[in-house]
């Protein structure tokens, strides 16, 4: 019983997902993760990602009859592994425009949420999301887009073992919060991706994101990207409260 609860902990759904890829030497990215983790290749190159989408219909248990407003979120990730194998994604940042939603990630699962005034544009052949962060002492400001003119006209699930379900079938996180001496993690569900692929030159990004984490910025188009319309999503809680519950080992 109590499993099942910190297992289905929170609900909600992603929409609109816009997704811009960068292969990037492993060799920049290994000082900027925890030492626990160590970066996640495909075919020898490691990848950075900015994601833009809406987060909709919040539940967080035991106050799932609570409603939550939708809010936009922008966050740069890269993909790892823990010294167990297990795959997964360990987030730079995570930028929101919801406060409370800020201050309940930042506490519960040790994530790097940034309170964020992001405007989300959809119009009939272009998507973006533009971010600017708020409280802090340099605002870190995030744009990315795509126009849907060169898209694939039918959506594709990834194939194990390519490129896309590399970047797009990660089910775990960790955080830079301990317990036990142990990294902090937590999983999601969801059903596979249900992606479209966008040509590259018809994608952009421009802001400080990656200089905030003393990553060099892009000067390259992306070199993948996708468009996903989104899906429902449970997450577990953080690893530390099923630790103290005695659960640890079902994650």
């Amino acid at each position: 019983m109590l499993t099942n609860f910190l297992r289905s902990f929170m609900f909600q759904k992603w929409e609109n997902l816009l997704l811009l890829h960068w292969r990037i030497p492993k060799n920049l990215l290994d000082s900027t993760i925890p030492k626990e983790l160590s970066v996640d290749l495909h075919d020898g190159d490691a990848w950075i990602s900015v994601v833009g989408f809406r987060l909709t219909n919040l539940k967080i248990k035991p106050m799932v009859q609570i409603p939550w407003k939708d809010f936009n979120e922008l966050n740069l990730r890269t993909y790892v592994r823990d010294q167990s194998g297990r795959k997964g994604v360990w987030f730079y940042s995570l930028d929101s425009t919801d406060l409370l939603a800020v201050l309940g990630a930042r506490t519960l699962y040790g994530l790097n949420y940034r309170f964020a005034s992001i405007e989300q544009t959809m119009e009939s052949d272009r998507i973006g999301y533009n971010s600017q962060t708020k409280f802090m002492q340099e605002p870190v400001a995030g744009e990315i887009s795509a126009k849907f003119s060169k898209m694939n006209k039918s959506s594709k699930v990834a194939e194990p073992g390519g490129l896309d379900f590399f970047l797009l079938e990660r089910y775990r996180f960790w955080s830079d919060r301990y317990f036990k001496n142990k990294l902090s993690h937590a999983t999601v569900r969801h059903k596979p991706y249900e992606f479209f692929s966008i040509d590259n030159d018809r994608a952009a990004y421009r802001g400080t994101l990656f200089q905030s984490h003393r990553i060099d910025e892009p000067v390259k188009k992306p070199d993948l990207v996708h468009y996903s319309q989104g899906f429902s999503v449970q997450a577990s809680a953080p690893y530390w409260a099923l630790g103290i519950a005695g659960q640890a080992n079902h994650m």
